[in-house]
């Protein structure tokens, strides 16, 4: 090999991406996700509508950064029903998300068109079974919306699943049309302070 060919080998290993950052633990995530404000977490911000602080998780500061969003994904795979044959998104972050958690599965995604909505592109069939992929659920309307939406289509909608259920009633609304909430993590697991109680 030549000089400048080793050269260019050398720049190439130095940039190689390792697999730790990419290692996953639902403890480091957490701990991850929970306090380091740099790379996406909780900061608080005043609402003067309601004269109140506020919580507020900055999904795109996790979900723009491939170490965080291949761990999050990881252990989201590992939540997927085993009778799932598709994955449904319907928004750019939750794309990033589903699009992640397709990689791990080998699922095939099914899109929302944005052109027309409440439809999908993919490959979707009457009966398929699909988990709709969300990024963080608050009051659960756009996730409702989605399944109805998919159902509509002709699919059996397994449950939703997301990375943050913000818990301000989702689990609730979907419950009334038949639809489980599932989340890696609850607003009340990423506040906890290590080694303090559940609350």
């Amino acid at each position: 090999m030549s000089a400048r060919g080793k050269a260019l080998s050398g720049r190439g290993r130095s940039r190689a991406l390792s697999a730790e950052p990419f290692t996953a633990t639902r403890d480091l995530l957490r701990a991850e996700l929970a306090g380091d404000l740099s790379r996406g977490g909780y900061v608080l911000r005043t609402d003067d509508a309601h004269a109140r602080d506020r919580r507020y998780f900055d999904k795109f500061l996790v979900l723009s950064r491939p170490g965080m969003l291949t761990r999050a994904a990881r252990l989201l795979a590992d939540m997927v029903s085993e009778d799932c044959e598709r994955l449904a998104v319907t928004g750019v972050p939750s794309t990033a998300l589903g699009t992640a958690i397709a990689q791990q599965t080998g699922l095939s995604l099914l899109l929302s068109d944005d052109d027309r909505p409440g439809t999908f592109g993919g490959e979707l069939f009457a009966g398929t079974r699909v988990t709709l992929v969300e990024d963080i659920v608050f009051t659960g309307r756009r996730a409702l919306g989605g399944a109805r939406a998919l159902r509509e289509a002709g699919a059996e909608v397994l449950d939703i699943l997301c990375l943050l259920d913000r818990q301000s009633g989702a689990a609730q609304l979907l419950a009334g049309d038949a639809l489980a909430l599932r989340a890696l993590f609850t607003e009340t697991e990423l506040l906890e302070q290590p080694g303090q109680a559940p609350r």
